[in-house]
């Protein structure tokens, strides 16, 4: 029933109606009121007929599920086929966690028959994380516990907590047969010089116990102080850990209250004779003993996570003819022994190498003149030796980088990675040596840099910091020889003056000489910069390559364009969206 058009037209007002249109408005609300009862009562009807309805088919639907419960092809699989899926449950970047919620102890909690096949499966037991809750004595919220009631209550409760965590590992590992052990034990980083003699008879424990399975070692990682790791290592023999392929191992030097230092140990593990593949972070005093002793060429894969001198490395590397991947972080040597670099270091096996050369100038010239490695295709360097800043970094720069006579003598490389202050004719002496570079790398990425504690720096248009390595080199007909005719893949990180022209003028120019047969056809361009986008290059991007046939990955990175609280020129500049008055206290009001 639609309103009379005078009733219609107060619609479109505020205007009070009269009295006559009061009472006939209200007399004709009579009919439609009736009528919207009658509705509202068969949506009752309708809605109870539906609850009848719902509940009918949830009682069919669970008869059905019932069914294929019973049918379900997961219970006709055999034992064998579980076992495999059982494994491939296990997490693939760390060593199982010994908790319910994770597999393998998950497993065990689904049925009795999983359980049943999840503990006659040894493969599944055969990893393990063990943390060690640490030093009662120490809390590293507080320091070193001085009140004896509160030290006796942490240590009861270490205690239980070693003694449960001991006879959990010992049944974990009883389940695992005969297969070789992937391990990772760790222990906190802080610890006190206050003797408990009860926690250490527990820690030795532990050890023993897993000592107890030395042979079937083969994936370790050890994390712990060098303290704790002496009481492990007291009672090893190398010869025991026939099946260690992989040793990772973190020893740092706990504070030492009373100023005493510590007693240093060799790493005994290091002489395991099937040991190929190591990653260590000590302080030099726990391996530079060793670095001269025969086993080092057994080894095909390093990395020293600690700093090493330059003297180390070029000694270490000499040792080890056998070497596949190397990644070292070296600083200078207090003193240079002149004897050891009378002889070259051949490393034919050689494939990747990664190096961060804080070294004297001088030894990593040396090093890197007798460095041999004829298979190398992967070079990361690194170059943080002290350099001041001067116009462009070229004239602060007066020795070439290091490691340009290895560039010079391996001809294989593919992966280049460049960082640090290298100056525009170092990079370029470094990129004319890369006739088989695929995929080159200027600076390395950081996430936490996109997030500048700092921000309003970035938006300083007019100030712009040079970037190291400058891109339009790349460019074909930018100089005498083309740089790296074979780049497929281009990354570049922490750009601010290289504009967004810039770069779309040496994709251009790739792609033109690609056409021509002049070099490789890019792939992937990944580019983060620290400044704000000028201009949307990548539709210019896609018609050159669509015309051009091929497919380029682009990946361009910038600040986020909300520049309200970091443009120093807004209204918002400094502005926090912290709403909390600075005087409101927690549980105040």
């Amino acid at each position: 029933m639609d309103l009379k058009p005078e009733f219609a037209a107060l619609l479109q007002n505020n205007d009070v109606p009269s009295e006559s249109t009061i009472l006939e408005l209200t007399e004709s609300l009579k009919a439609p009121s009736s009528e919207l009862q009658e509705v509202e009562a068969e949506i009752q009807r309708l809605g109870r007929l539906m609850e009848m309805m719902e509940m009918k088919r949830q009682s069919i639907q669970k008869i059905i599920n019932d069914h294929k419960i019973i049918l379900s092809p997961v219970r006709r699989l055999p034992p064998d086929v579980l076992h495999e899926i059982f494994f491939h449950c296990l997490p693939t970047y760390h060593n199982p966690v010994m908790t319910s919620s994770e597999s393998p102890l998950l497993l065990t909690r689904i049925c009795s028959s999983w359980r049943a096949i999840a503990l006659s499966s040894p493969r599944i037991w055969s990893q393990v994380y063990i943390p060690l809750p640490g030093d009662p004595n120490y809390s590293s919220g507080y320091g070193v516990i001085t009140d004896q009631a509160t030290l006796n209550r942490r240590s009861q409760r270490f205690a239980s907590v070693l003694r449960l965590r001991c006879d959990a590992v010992r049944r974990w590992l009883s389940r695992s047969g005969t297969c070789p052990l992937s391990l990772t034990v760790t222990y906190p980083s802080t610890y006190s010089d206050v003797q408990n003699l009860e926690i250490d008879e527990l820690i030795r424990e532990m050890f023993d116990m897993l000592l107890s399975f030395a042979d079937r070692w083969t994936d370790v990682d050890l994390s712990m102080p060098e303290d704790i790791y002496n009481k492990l290592q007291s009672n090893i023999n190398p010869i025991t850990f026939s099946s260690l392929t992989s040793l990772k191992i973190s020893l740092n030097q706990a504070p030492h209250w009373n100023n005493t230092a510590t007693q240093q140990f060799p790493i005994r593990l290091l002489d395991a004779p099937r040991l190929r593949r190591l990653h260590i972070s000590a302080t030099q005093t726990s391996y530079t003993p060793m670095l001269r002793q025969s086993f080092w060429n057994h080894f095909t894969h390093i990395t020293f996570a600690s700093p090493t001198t330059d003297e180390d490395v070029l000694v270490l590397l000499r040792g080890c003819p056998n070497l596949v991947f190397g990644k070292f972080f070296v600083i200078p040597s207090s003193q240079w022994d002149q004897t050891v670099d009378q002889f070259a270091v051949v490393l034919p096996r050689l494939r990747s190498l990664y190096m961060q050369d804080s070294g004297a100038h001088e030894s990593m010239a040396i090093l890197f003149k007798a460095l041999n490695a004829p298979s190398l295709t992967s070079l990361s360097y690194h170059w943080f030796s002290h350099r001041s800043p001067g116009d462009g970094l070229d004239s602060a720069i007066q020795l070439p980088v290091p490691v340009i006579p290895l560039l010079e003598n391996s001809t294989l490389i593919s992966y280049l990675l460049l960082d640090g202050v290298l100056s525009r004719q170092d990079t370029q002496k470094c990129l004319q040596h890369g006739a088989r570079v695929t995929h080159v790398v200027f600076g390395e990425e950081t996430p936490a840099s996109w997030h500048p504690q700092n921000p309003s720096f970035i938006l300083d248009t007019d100030v712009v910091r040079p970037d190291t390595f400058n891109l339009k080199m790349l460019s074909i007909g930018s100089g005498a020889v083309t740089l790296l005719p074979k780049l497929e893949s281009l990354e570049a990180y922490h750009l601010s003056s290289l504009t967004d022209e810039d770069l779309l003028d040496v994709i251009t120019s790739r792609i033109k000489a690609s056409q021509q047969g002049e070099v490789a056809a890019l792939k992937s361009i990944k580019i983060h910069f620290q400044r704000q986008r000028q201009r949307d290059i990548t539709e210019d991007v896609f018609r050159l390559t669509k015309e051009a046939g091929i497919e380029v990955k682009l990946d361009l990175t910038y600040p986020p364009e909300d520049s309200r609280f970091v443009d120093r020129f807004s209204p918002s500049f400094g502005f926090t969206s912290n709403d909390e008055p600075w005087f409101c206290l927690a549980g105040y009001s």
